[in-house]
């Protein structure tokens, strides 16, 4: 997957154009506030959406299924015709952002591990990798295209180091269905991460040194990226993708989030025939599309036993240059830590 693109009549290549431009403006600042932009839409003393709990988003989708309405049916072989239409590499450009958004993924000098899900086709793995050379990344997505132009992404980077360019491990999965697989992270791992994650106590938080890893996995990783990835998700599948990710996560690592906002001027130009649920879109390609408020942010992410360290809105204006209509783009921008387990002193190492 990778879906930070633009449909339904909006000038996708001027949008993409300008966002990069921008992109030391849009990233780092907010030009709006949401509150202001839900008045805007919603009106003066609405109630915010924020209070829509996702049960009750769910359950709608789940009666208008029943209905008998002929609602689209979501199918991962939607994204393999995306990437086979789009093999041109510059489509996705990188997003360099990120590292700079996530200054987590290139601070400090211990050895970390990064697992992508929906990496698409690389544009967010390359600038970690080109940033820190002490990162190794995972990607996993669950079309083969999009993995195929990755591999040649990393290895056509200048650059990046041939030792570099090894520490990129691509791999297919689709995570609305399946589990992640045993070698990034095994039942005894699972287990022992949420049970005693600490034996060590001097491993850093989310970082395991080498002496360290078992021979059994690689014991889970440092850091868990969902980029434009949930959005892309049906809905009933999205707790089981987080719980995963929550998972194969080490204690004391961070899940970092970014994903369209709602109110984002996507959203708002859909037709209401794409319209499967409340915030959730059907695009003409044959993905989905779903729009997300803080507070489902926090429902997902808080229930699998995840702690919140960031949570907000990024409103951003840009302009489409070509047509000369601007544009407010929302998305959300999160960081959850996983807990680091107490022991006891008789079970820590001395």
């Amino acid at each position: 997957m990778e879906s930070e693109r633009e449909q339904g009549g909006v000038d996708m290549g001027s949008v993409e154009d300008d966002a990069r431009d921008s992109s030391a403006r849009a990233f780092y600042s907010s030009d709006f506030e949401w509150e202001e932009l839900r008045e805007e839409i919603e009106g003066t003393g609405s109630q915010p959406h924020e209070t829509t709990e996702f049960e009750t988003i769910i359950l709608e989708a789940q009666r208008r299924a029943e209905s008998g309405r002929n609602e689209p049916v979501f199918s991962p072989s939607a994204w393999e015709s995306f990437h086979k239409n789009h093999s041109n590499a510059l489509f996705f450009k990188e997003r360099r952002y990120l590292v700079k958004e996530f200054p987590e993924l290139i601070s400090g000098s211990r050895d970390i591990t990064v697992l992508e899900v929906g990496c698409g086709t690389g544009s967010s793995v390359v600038p970690i990798l080109r940033a820190n050379g002490n990162a190794t990344c995972y990607g996993c997505d669950c079309s083969a295209a999009a993995l195929d132009r990755a591999k040649l992404l990393v290895a056509d980077q200048a650059g990046l180091s041939e030792s570099q360019k090894r520490k990129f491990h691509p791999f297919q999965c689709d995570i609305s269905v399946e589990a992640f697989p045993s070698w990034l992270c095994c039942s005894s791992c699972r287990s022992s991460n949420q049970t005693n994650g600490l034996r060590d106590k001097k491993i850093e938080a989310g970082v395991v040194s080498s002496s360290a890893e078992g021979s059994c996995c690689i014991r889970g990783v440092s850091f868990v990226m969902l980029i434009f990835t949930l959005s892309a998700i049906p809905l009933e599948k999205m707790r089981h993708v987080v719980a995963e990710c929550a998972a194969v996560l080490r204690p004391g690592g961070l899940l970092l989030f970014r994903d369209y906002g709602l109110y984002d001027m996507t959203m708002l130009r859909f037709p209401s025939s794409q319209k499967v649920a409340e915030r959730l879109y059907y695009r003409k390609d044959g993905t989905l599309s779903y729009f997300f408020s803080s507070g489902v942010v926090r429902e997902l992410f808080t229930g699998v036993g995840l702690l919140e360290e960031e949570l907000h809105y990024c409103c951003v204006k840009l302009l489409n240059r070509r047509k000369q209509v601007p544009m407010k783009r929302v998305w959300v921008h999160a960081k959850f830590r996983k807990p680091l387990v107490e022991v006891s002193a008789d079970e820590s190492v001395a």
